[in-house]
């Protein structure tokens, strides 16, 4: 038999007893997007609620009969806030913002004086706190009518003001796909295939040595680089399998999405998910190398997990510099693993083609990647059993 492969299957079945701890993965992988899109379809359906509510709660609404109008004419409900409003709201009893009008708060817009107006909630009650947006919008229309009413009033026409208009024109394809909270996916994806290959490659290095059997291991007729490649391939095959389980949850997560919006924008298709395993794949396999290459220089299964917790946070975390550049990305960000593959599912999510080039380069430098880390533990694992 290659040695290889007997490498190999006796990695993936030693990984395979430890079913808890693989099942608790694999688990993870099928029900950490379902979960997100869940939670921001939810979030997203409260701000929606909170601007189809179309009521005001205000206190003392009798000192702006024009506001009063002006409210009631864009279709909204106008009542009074309940007594004890502040503490309703710090208690979350209340789920919309009060709107407070000042005394004389009319007259001092007659007299052309200043006069606030207060809106008040909770920043610790998220439900009052969506409602602040359209409740300012609603104000700032009062303000701006209120403005031209004035000038008319003096003999100023309006128009004096608005003698420019702006206007936007959008340069996006009519087929690119619009995307906000969906841009969160990717990092959920790779963080899925860096907790994937965690546990095995720990397992299987600085595990062994704590258990001490490495050293039976290297008494078999086999070289560095067959001992390497053998563990790798365990550890790969268990990260690719979590990066493909993690993308096929992507089609029954578009089921559980219960917001319109949400749902427009996240649109997967086969060819979407096609995509992304040719992206994923490669940095799974990227991973697991320098997975296996780190924990192979601890001495202990502890040191091991913490080294690699780190390794975890640094790559997951990479991507969020694509969020300081919003503009023209620099080059290379292509070059670097995590965030030239964040890169190009952003582009598959928008239903933008992902060059070929920019493929290639980042394929390039995952296999370089794996192959130093690979050269690493070949050269390392009959040393460490000295140690």
């Amino acid at each position: 038999m290659n040695p290889i492969f007997a490498i190999f299957r006796k990695e993936l079945t030693d990984a395979m007893r430890d079913r808890r701890t693989l099942m608790m993965v694999l688990f993870s992988a099928l029900l950490f997007v379902p979960l997100l899109l869940v939670i921001f379809s939810e979030i997203m359906s409260q701000v929606e609620a909170q601007e189809d509510k179309r009521t005001v709660l205000a206190v003392n609404i009798g000192q702006a009969p024009r506001l009063a109008n002006f409210i009631l004419r864009q279709g909204y409900q106008i009542k009074d806030a309940p007594a004890g409003y502040e503490e309703k709201l710090r208690s979350k009893e209340l789920s919309q913002p009060v709107l407070l009008v000042p005394e004389k708060f009319e007259e001092k817009l007659a007299h052309a004086q200043k006069a606030a107006l207060e809106i008040v909630f909770d920043t610790s009650n998220r439900q009052a706190e969506f409602g602040v947006r359209p409740l300012k919008k609603l104000l700032d229309g009062y303000i701006q009518e209120a403005a031209l009413m004035s000038l008319m009033m003096r003999g100023v026409s309006p128009e004096l003001l608005q003698l420019v208009d702006i206007k936007e024109r959008h340069l996006n394809r009519p087929e690119e796909r619009k995307v906000t909270v969906t841009g969160m996916l990717p990092f959920a994806l790779i963080m899925a295939i860096v907790i994937g290959g965690m546990f095995a490659a720990i397992d299987t290095t600085a595990g062994e040595r704590e258990r001490g059997s490495l050293e039976p291991l290297m008494m078999n007729p086999v070289n560095g680089w067959q001992l390497a490649i053998g563990k790798w391939g365990a550890v790969a095959t268990i990260s690719m399998l979590v990066a493909m389980l993690t993308v096929l949850s992507f089609f029954p997560s578009q089921w559980l999405v219960r917001n319109d919006a949400l749902r427009a924008e996240f649109q997967f298709s086969v060819a979407d998910a096609l995509s992304f395993l040719l992206v994923l794949l490669p940095l799974a396999a990227a991973i697991s190398a320098v997975q296996v290459a780190i924990s192979l220089t601890c001495k202990s299964f502890k040191e091991a997990q913490v080294r690699n917790q780190i390794l975890s946070m640094v790559i997951s975390m990479a991507p969020m510099m694509l969020m300081f550049n919003t503009g023209r990305e620099p080059a290379w960000f292509q070059w670097t693993p995590s965030i030239a593959q964040s890169l190009m599912m952003n582009h598959v999510l928008k239903g933008e083609a992902v060059g070929i080039a920019s493929i290639g380069i980042a394929l390039a430098v995952c296999i370089a990647l794996t192959v130093g880390c690979l050269s690493f533990v070949a050269n390392k694992m009959r040393r460490v059993v000295m140690m």
